[in-house]
Order: structure tokens, then sequence, then C-alpha cells
């Protein structure tokens, strides 16, 4: 399943690639994994090829890769190729047993943390926790659901004495802006290359400060940073801005820690919208660049 993602993002970035994957066997075991198999080949062109590679060489003047394998009838073959990526398998941390040993937890016969068969979640000491591919090889949706499932543990086990000692953060009071003119701050995010990659996000700051109202745009690299946090709570107070717009991804992930941040300047959360550029503008029309501009565009005007 890495191979198949990494195939089809390297074909999303670069049209011209042809990617082949060489198989024993196809492990799309997970929720939806078979189906993103399938879009792979239909959709992406992402060819596989069941067989037994037996050896890799050279050429010494193009330096390209010539490719030996069995194919399903047994019949030896080789193909030229410009890149030969190995896909190997996932095995624990080399320091994972100096870890496990200092916690005085228990691996498994594969080397990984060995969890209770009623609750993965569990060690073999009690107050540890696990998650991830500290327990066992896992995609990043598994890992998430299990990191957010031992944290729960963890706060269940202190909630008693944590109670007693919770240090309450101080809020400013809350700013009157009802007679206020709008003064809006819009913060446009590259997201790296998940946004900037396909949206110009220049040409989407600059148009967001034609917009009435917009006092400040401007874009980030990641505007969900610590330090662009910080940056965006100076520029609330320099600038007097009463309203704030996040042009980024998804608000289920986001939306709360923009909305905590500005409630620390003192300024109601909901004086706050998201503009999911990246869900429904670069991800969804990565090979129209002009369409996914003129959307973001859009996006950012209707909040």
């Amino acid at each position: 399943m890495y191979a198949t993602k990494e195939a089809i993002i390297a074909k999303e970035h670069q049209n011209d690639i042809e990617p082949t994957i060489f198989y024993m066997d196809v492990r799309a075991f997970g929720k939806g994994f078979d189906q993103y198999y399938e879009r792979a080949k239909e959709e992406h062109g992402v060819r596989y090829v069941k067989s037994a590679i037996s050896r890799i060489l050279e050429e010494p003047k193009t330096k390209d890769l010539e490719v030996f394998y069995v194919d399903e009838d047994g019949i030896t073959k080789s193909e030229m190729f410009d890149l030969v990526v190995l896909s190997v398998g996932m095995r624990p941390a080399a320091k994972l047993k100096q870890l496990a040993d200092t916690l005085g937890v228990e691996l498994n016969e594969y080397g990984f943390v060995k969890s209770s068969p009623r609750n993965p979640l569990l060690t073999t000491r009690e107050g540890i926790y696990v998650s991830g591919a500290c327990e066992s090889p896992k995609d990043i949706p598994e890992t998430v659901t299990q990191a957010s499932g031992a944290a729960c543990e963890a706060a269940i086990m202190i909630a008693e004495a944590r109670g007693k000692n919770l240090i309450i953060k101080e809020l400013p009071e809350e700013r009157d802006v009802s007679n206020e003119e709008p003064r809006i701050g819009v913060f446009v995010c590259d997201c790296g290359v998940n946004i900037a990659g396909v949206v110009k996000v220049p040409e989407v700051a600059e148009y967001a400060r034609s917009l009435p109202n917009v006092v400040f745009a401007d874009e980030n690299l990641f505007t969900c940073s610590q330090d662009t946090q910080e940056k965006m709570k100076q520029l609330l107070d320099e600038k007097g801005i009463n309203r704030v717009i996040v042009a980024s991804c998804s608000p289920r992930t986001h939306e709360f820690l923009f909305r905590t941040t500005i409630r620390e300047t003192g300024l109601n959360k909901y004086l706050f919208e998201m503009a999911n550029i990246r869900d429904q503008c670069s991800w969804v029309h990565m090979k129209d660049k002009e369409g996914a501009t003129a959307k973001a565009k859009t996006w950012c005007a209707w909040q």
C-alpha cells in the first residue's frame, strides 16, 4: 500500500512518470485499501507485475537499471527503468529494546512492544501505554487513532489528581466589537506544497487584500505553526483586526487551534472562519492550477 501511495503521488506531481510495482502478494487489507489499489490501476495508470525479482543491474553508459524477474508463467524477463525504489518491511527501531528495558515493558516475538490482546493500548506495565509503530507496523490514520486512545487512557489515570491541582488558564476579557467596523485579517497557508504546489498562494493573498473590510492579508508557510500563531496574535493587536479568516486545510483538525489563538487575544472565538483551500481546491483540482487558484479566491471571498 505504501508503494501504491508513493506511485500515485509521484504520478500526480509529474504526469509523464510510468510507475510499475513488482509484487508477490497484494496486501490491501485495510478499510478502503482495495478500492485505492483499483483506483491506482484504473485512474492513475500504475502497472502491477506479479513476479519474483532476481537481480538489478546498472547499464554502464546510461546508468539505467535493468530489472530481471520471473513472471507468473515461470519465464525470466527483464525491463529497463530510470529509477528503482525498494519496498522494505517495517521493523522495530534499533533503540526500542533499550527503551523497553528502561521502562520495564516486555517486547513481543517480533521486537515490538507487547500489548494486551484485549486492549492494544496497554503494555505489560501498568501506567505505560503504547501507540503507533512501537506496537506493530501500521499506517498514519491507524496510528493517530491509537495515539488518541492512549492519551485518553493516560488522562483517565491522572484525572483525579489532575482535577485537584488543575491550573485554569486565565483568558483576557472578551472585547466588545459590536460597534466596530469589520477589520478582517486573512492568513493564507502554503501548507508546504500541499496547497502551494497547486494553488498560486501569493495571488490568493493579493486578491484577499482587495476584498471589502480586509485590512491585512498575507501568506504563511505553515499557518498552524507556533511561530505563526504568535505572529497572528501580534498582528491582531497591531492592525486592530476583529475578524479572522485562515485559508488552509481542514477545519476538522485545525479550527479549534485557530479559535483558541484568537480567543487568547480577547476576540470572541466565533469571529473566525476557515476556507478549506487544501481539501476542496488543491487536492481535488491538482491538474487545474488556474481553476484551483480561482476557486481558492472564491472560498476566501465567501468567508
